[in-house]
């Protein structure tokens, strides 16, 4: 794949023509005055896989602290690859740095992003070069005869500016998901505690007991193995409601041809069973019927006029009611007999549904969001493979 405007061959080059190389080092940790500077110094836990635009900077270093040490200056521009403990990883300096000894730097006279890009999609190569057993690394000797294929200056620059622009767009959905997902947190904390009320309910919440106001069940015998892509039913396995589904489950993926215990319009599926107290802190309402839940599910069942959805956040909100009452040593269970003991503030069924319309908004807005976020790293990838061919 290449842009219509560029036909000239790609070159042959050797690492070593593309630029200098500076080595890295660390400052005497004792001397607390060498960290009371102001130039960022990184170790390789601050350059993250895929990411060449964003350094994280949380540790400065004096001038004297780079007199007195191996690290150098790295100038602005200049491509940090990490060489040891997480080779292929690279980013490029967007101010003066230093490293420490587990990166090789590379100062290039060519379009610095894309050299990174191009080495973050030939990265493999890098770790082929590593030298070690236990820890891998490679040094300036091991990679400066390593070859690329390198076009002119003008391509190097069309094609670094159109991924950027894609990392770019990858950076903003990443922002927006995260606010989203502050919102939903702060908002729930509000409305879920009567904090914050929609105005028009002024109604006392009622406290309630869940063994009061819903029936408990336990699903059915259900392995991977039973679920087929033609089978006749719809179902869900109970690892589903830890990798797959969230608060509200509207859509099933999985289908089975066994028969087993058959889900309600309305449903709160929580796991029964799990490694984590955590995991089991997890509910999620079913707005379909007549699908199969496996073993290992607490199908929790409202008995009065309840909203589903409402019931759904206010479990995954208190989630630290529901860790408290997990028991188990290696595989952490909990019971209906304890869920049913579960207090609840609820309030009458127009605020309720009033309250969970407005939390499955902000939920659908992050939901499009990741397919969004999803896709552009995909595209990322299809272009990253196709475009250094």
């Amino acid at each position: 794949m290449r842009f219509p405007e560029f036909t000239r061959d790609w070159k042959e080059r050797k690492i070593k023509d593309l630029g200098n190389f500076i080595g890295g080092g660390t400052p005497d940790t004792t001397n607390q005055k060498f960290w009371e500077g102001k130039i960022p110094w990184v170790s390789s836990s601050d350059i993250a896989i895929d990411d060449i635009h964003n350094i994280l900077k949380t540790r400065f270093i004096t001038e004297e602290a780079i007199k007195s040490s191996a690290t150098k200056l790295i100038p602005k521009g200049g491509i940090v690859m990490v060489s040891r403990v997480g080779i292929g990883k690279f980013a490029v300096a967007d101010e003066e740095l230093c490293t420490s000894q587990d990166f090789t730097n590379l100062v290039t006279t060519e379009n610095e992003y894309f050299l990174c890009y191009y080495f973050n999609a030939r990265s493999n190569k890098f770790v082929r070069l590593g030298q070690g057993t236990s820890i891998k690394g490679f040094t300036t000797q091991d990679i400066k005869s390593a070859k690329f294929f390198i076009p002119q200056l003008d391509e190097q620059q069309k094609i670094s500016s159109f991924l950027s622009l894609l990392d770019e767009k990858i950076t903003s959905s990443m922002k927006t998901i995260e606010s989203l997902e502050s919102l939903i947190k702060g908002v729930s904390q509000k409305l879920l505690t009567q904090k914050v009320r929609f105005k028009k309910f002024t109604d006392e919440w009622k406290d309630k007991r869940l063994g009061e106001i819903c029936n408990f069940y336990k699903g059915s015998p259900l392995s991977k193995n039973n679920i087929l892509e033609d089978g006749n039913s719809k179902c869900i396995h109970y690892g589903e409601l830890f990798t797959t589904y969230k608060v509200v489950i509207s859509e099933i993926i999985s289908r089975t041809n066994k028969r087993g215990f058959k889900s309600e319009i309305g449903d709160i599926l929580m796991p029964s069973s799990d490694v984590t107290p955590l995991g089991l802190a997890t509910a999620s309402a079913i707005l379909e019927g007549n699908v199969i839940l496996g073993g290992d599910i607490n199908i929790i069942r409202p008995t009065i006029e309840l909203n589903s959805v409402f019931l759904s956040y206010l479990l995954n909100f208190g989630k630290k009611k529901i860790i408290e009452l997990v028991s188990g040593t290696t595989i952490k269970h909990i019971y209906s007999k304890d869920l049913k003991q579960i207090k609840i503030s609820i309030p009458n069924i127009e605020e309720q549904t009033k309250i969970a319309d407005f939390l499955s908004k902000i939920s659908d807005k992050i939901e499009t969001e990741k397919k969004i976020l999803e896709l552009l790293e995909q595209q990322k990838k299809y272009f990253l493979q196709n475009l250094f061919i």
